[in-house]
């Protein structure tokens, strides 16, 4: 981790960016044609990594810095950056920065941030980790069918996911308590607060978003689609909120791009489309029904549907990734009547 402190990485502190993390041994690691290994560097799934996509009209052109002298992962630093390059044509670049550059802004906006070892802590007094298991397995039963949106290859764990993401994950898959056979008693004598739940979320996206991940992403998203306490209550106005946002991060760390091309593993490949499919869907459907003009347009956003290929690490069987593909086309339906309006 000295690379977080130091971006002197020209020595073995560097390597940890082309492994995968230790719970997630399969993220990054592939066989070549020639029957060696072939090492990827990291760009999602990593708590300490937060890749920010470098545009055509920054400062920074990527055209310009694919001119700089690489490493063979594509990789180079310079003082307290580092740039990673996942493609060629066009040239695809993200900027890693040292995590204290943000610090000050963070103290400025008054986000003050909670060690993520505390927020593990506070999560745990309000579900334990056995309960966060079940919490899961309900989710992967019940939404994950519907919104795909983790890869196989890095599952949500209750020791190693971020916590304001397993705090969203629990708060959409507490409604499903009733059909776990020890949660359905346990909740009954005991129930989680909710509150607590969305304190902990709402105090780590502020400090994350500043520098989001894929993490962040995802938590949002989830914030989205969870249904309403109230059902006579829509609260329109903080999902919509919620989707600029969500919107704005997803586009900080390229999921507005294609990645089918890029130089990452083939399941992150999937991971991302398949997520930056759903936002798509999810701001169509979303601006459908509250009567608002989308946050996103097809000239900027390059995953509109999805295809065979995006089930790979999906844990969708045939039939479930057939409901998928159906969304998908009925949502470019939408999408088209929207940009018609």
């Amino acid at each position: 981790m000295d690379f977080l402190h130091n971006l002197d990485i020209e020595g073995s502190e560097y390597q940890f960016m082309f492994q995968t993390p230790v719970n997630n041994p399969p993220s990054t690691a592939a066989d070549s044609l020639d029957g060696r290994s072939k090492i990827y560097p990291l760009l999602d799934g990593y708590e300490s990594i937060h890749p920010e996509t470098l545009g055509l009209s920054g400062d920074m052109d990527p055209y310009l810095l694919q001119r700089y002298q690489s490493d063979e992962h594509g990789t180079f630093k310079f003082k307290q950056l580092a740039i990673r390059s996942v493609n060629s044509n066009p040239p695809v670049q993200f900027l890693v920065s040292q995590p204290s550059l943000f610090a000050q802004s963070r103290r400025e906006a008054g986000h003050s941030g909670v060690p993520i070892s505390a927020q593990r802590a506070e999560l745990e007094k309000t579900v334990s980790q056995n309960m966060g298991k079940r919490l899961i397995s309900l989710y992967d039963r019940f939404i994950a069918p519907h919104y795909p949106i983790f890869s196989t290859e890095s599952p949500p764990d209750p020791v190693t996911s971020s916590p304001c993401l397993l705090a969203a994950i629990y708060s959409i898959a507490l409604p499903f308590a009733m059909y776990d056979d020890q949660l359905c008693i346990d909740i009954a004598y005991d129930s989680p607060d909710a509150e607590d739940l969305a304190h902990l979320i709402n105090t780590a996206i502020a400090f994350d978003i500043h520098s989001p991940n894929i993490a962040t992403v995802q938590t949002l998203f989830l914030l989205i689609v969870r249904p309403s306490s109230n059902p006579l209550v829509s609260d329109a106005s903080y999902r919509w909120t919620t989707m600029g946002t969500l919107v704005s991060a997803a586009t900080n760390i390229g999921l507005h791009l294609d990645p089918s091309l890029w130089n990452i593993p083939s399941a992150q490949i999937a991971a991302r489309r398949r997520l930056s499919f759903f936002i798509f869907a999810m701001d169509k459907w979303l601006a459908a029904a509250l009567g608002r003009p989308p946050h996103i347009n097809r000239e900027n956003w390059l995953v509109d549907e999805l295809s065979a290929h995006d089930q790979l690490a999906s844990s969708l069987d045939a039939s479930q990734w057939t409901s998928i593909t159906s969304f998908s086309a009925l949502t470019s339906c939408l999408g088209n009547t929207l940009d018609r309006l």
